[in-house]
């Protein structure tokens, strides 16, 4: 979240003014109409060459970032996965556990019984 803010940021003061490499065309432009006696105008090649860079950068930062998010969101996915098959083992193993107790139980009724004396036998003197 951070990072998009951060892009964001970074966009909106591209978008508010001219990039650097825009600014430093801008600056050899002028330098250039200065030297040359001519009034500048306010766009030359300089500046139009740096706008292009300046672009390419941010698309360049957009797709990293882009790619960052997506790393990010199949990080979450994974996790994601991994609690959904923690919880059904956990649905296993409680299930097992019932299963157990209920045969332990049975056996236990079993053992129980075996040390009964039987019906219409004596008792050992």
């Amino acid at each position: 979240m951070k990072a998009q803010i951060a892009l964001l940021l970074g966009i909106a003061s591209l978008a508010a003014c001219d990039g650097p490499r825009e600014q430093a065309g801008e600056e050899k432009d002028r330098a250039r109409a200065s030297a040359a006696g001519v009034e500048y105008d306010g766009s030359g090649p300089a500046e139009e060459a740096g706008e292009v860079r300046d672009k390419a950068d941010e698309a360049a930062r957009n797709a990293r970032q882009a790619r960052s998010d997506a790393f990010e969101a199949e990080a979450r996915n994974i996790e994601k996965q991994a609690e959904v098959a923690a919880d059904k083992l956990d649905q296993q193993a409680d299930q097992l556990r019932d299963e157990a107790r209920q045969r332990a139980d049975v056996l236990q009724r079993r053992a129980d019984e075996a040390l009964k004396p039987e019906a219409g036998a004596t008792a050992p003197n």
